[in-house]
């Protein structure tokens, strides 16, 4: 569930500029991952917000797509989401900023 960059928590880091396989297959599944368990997040195009995008990538110490932020601290990629999901601890990471329905 994207949400407003003001009202979110959660920022995943993509660009809409590029054709790599293995970073449009990991920004899709990151993005579907957090739609499917309603987790609210703002994307943030590091294609078009270069200055956001720079900033991400020192904290992150990585300079690649997509990128996962929680308050401003750097949680992993698709990979790292993969392993919290197969951990059993996505729930609890996320729990906060799921929508109840």
């Amino acid at each position: 569930m994207a949400a407003d960059a003001s009202s979110s928590a959660v920022q995943v880091l993509i660009t809409s500029y590029g054709s790599n396989h293995v970073q449009v297959t990991g920004t899709r599944k990151v993005l579907d991952l957090f739609d499917n368990k309603k987790v609210a997040y703002v994307q943030v195009d590091g294609a078009s917000d270069v200055d956001t995008r720079n900033r991400l990538w020192e904290k992150s110490g990585k300079r690649s797509y997509p990128q996962v932020f929680v308050n401003g601290e750097y949680v992993g990629d698709h990979d790292v989401l993969q392993e919290m999901l197969d951990m059993e601890v996505f729930d609890e990471k996320f729990k906060e900023y799921m929508v109840q329905e």
